[in-house]
């Protein structure tokens, strides 16, 4: 069987776009007269009178105000700086109305991540991926997936927001697989979204607005993140309402559907709906009328919990608390935090990783242990001698074989000392480190995973060794090659290594 490569390399010659100075009417912000740029450089400019989101081929950054261009400031502070060679793409994994998303390889980070691409010349996607980003841009809750940057592709004409990647799918992914979830793990599951929304609606001021099973996901490990902030919206403070009518009319709260104010507390409804889907196998309301006759159930029908004995009292009491009909009956997301359903479960230590188990695919689990492992034995290669020791004990066993330029060692000690040679010697050299490029993976008839791994890295710099400045030496390309033994609970131990410079 052929090796399944993990990374495309992309080399197309960089096109630059025209200069395009257009108003946005999709923009709604504190000014009437927002508008878009696209710049002869490849820039994309989305600004108003309070903001500008400048998205180039090499990241993004944001400011207040317009100027003419980015100072040196600007430039430090792009904090998102990331761009189209540095993801490449593995294979889509989902298509919404406005976006289509990816998984690929981040070399810089080591890691995979979801890359969400967005037609920028659309007005109501570029309105959507705007939300996105201004919400996303500004958070660093653990439980709301994390924004690793954006940039404009402009011979694609498409801003690309690169962000966590989930392996484990979302909640609705997850209820295709089990049928429906068991109260011990959802109560968790649970607990993580309300921690999320708490954020959200206290310390942000945002309602999200399209809570429902697709956008809350979940990784192998067990954690729990909110996605997709597309239609969220910010109000300036805790007693601010909306009154748009935008969002997955599946899971919209009885005022918003009755075009009435509404507030945080339609994301409670929403969960409420949510938790019932997911605990039940089922959504709870008959849909198959059409939007409107759906909406005359949810304003006119009592909630739809099932007969008694179906759910326990705990999770009973608590979706009929967050599907109350009258907002101001619902609970906060904090205050849900402390409702029996939730305590009665944390007391317990629920296994979140155990039951994330029914999610596990071979082929991705390869990919992970593949990344995982190369990742860590990198890092620990340009790091200090302890890391180098610790991650050493961690990848290798005393049969283990090591191999460079044709000269092998065995056993877990003898590697360390190898691998510690050649991280003082690239040190005293003034080496970058070891930067991967592309990863290919096989599994083998024995069960083992075979990973090849290019790259290269760079001498020069400050080493007592250095013959100039940094950087100055032209980059080294190396070839590795990884055999992995794979526990069922995916573990990874390297068996045979090879190194060689090429």
């Amino acid at each position: 069987m052929p090796p399944k490569k993990l990374f495309l390399d992309i080399a197309s010659p960089r096109r630059t776009s025209p200069v395009i100075d257009l108003p946005d009417a999709s923009i709604q912000h504190d000014s009437q007269t927002a508008s878009v740029k696209v710049t002869e450089n490849g820039s994309f400019n989305v600004f108003n009178r309070s903001q500008e989101f400048r998205f180039t081929p090499e990241g993004f950054f944001r400011r207040k105000g317009r100027s003419k261009g980015p100072s040196r400031e600007d430039e430090e502070q792009l904090s998102f700086k990331i761009s189209d060679k540095d993801v490449q793409i593995v294979k889509q994994i989902g298509r919404g109305a406005s976006s289509v998303v990816y998984k690929a390889y981040f070399a810089r980070g080591g890691k995979y991540v979801a890359v969400k691409k967005i037609d920028c010349f659309d007005r109501e996607k570029r309105h959507q991926m705007m939300n996105d980003v201004r919400a996303l841009c500004s958070i660093s809750d653990p439980n709301l997936v994390q924004l690793i940057g954006a940039y404009h592709a402009p011979e694609k004409g498409q801003i690309a927001i690169v962000l966590e990647y989930m392996n484990g799918g979302s909640l609705g992914d997850i209820l295709q697989k089990v049928s429906k979830i068991p109260e011990d793990a959802l109560s968790a599951i649970t607990a993580q979204v309300l921690q999320g929304l708490s954020y959200l609606h206290r310390y942000k001021h945002t309602i999200h607005r399209d809570i429902k099973p697709a956008n809350v996901l979940m990784d192998l490990n067990g954690r729990v993140k909110i996605a997709d902030f597309g239609i969220s919206a910010y109000v300036d403070n805790t007693l601010a309402v909306c009154h748009t009518f935008t969002g997955t009319v599946t899971y919209m709260s009885p005022e918003r559907i009755d075009s009435q104010p509404y507030s945080f507390p339609a994301d409670i409804w929403a969960l409420g709906l949510t938790l019932l889907e997911a605990a039940t196998g089922r959504y709870p309301y008959d849909a198959s009328g059409g939007p409107l006759e759906l909406m005359l159930q949810v304003l006119s029908d009592p909630v739809p919990v099932p007969e008694e004995g179906v759910l326990s009292p705990e999770l009973q009491d608590f979706v009929l608390q967050c599907m109350h009909k009258d907002p101001f009956r619902r609970p906060t997301a904090e205050g849900l935090l402390s409702h029996n359903f939730i305590l009665k479960h944390a007391r317990r230590r629920v296994d979140l990783k155990a039951f994330m188990l029914c999610m596990a695919d071979g082929d991705a689990m390869m990919d992970e242990a593949a990344v995982r492992v190369t990742g860590q034995y990198y890092r620990a290669l340009s790091g200090h001698r302890d890391e180098l020791a610790s991650t050493s004990y961690e990848l290798y066993t005393d049969t283990s074989e090591h191999c460079k330029d044709g000269i092998q060692v065995q056993g877990r000690e003898a590697i360390t000392q190898r691998l510690a040679a050649m991280a003082d010697l690239h040190a005293a050299m003034g080496g970058s480190g070891h930067h991967i490029d592309s990863i290919k993976t096989q599994r083998s008839q024995d069960g083992t995973l075979f990973v090849q791994v290019k790259g290269h890295f760079q001498m020069g710099g400050s080493g007592p060794l250095a013959m100039g400045p940094q950087g100055a030496g032209p980059p080294t390309a190396f070839l590795e090659d990884f055999t992995l033994s794979l526990s069922s609970a995916g573990t990874a131990r390297i068996l045979k290594q090879s190194y060689r410079t090429v």
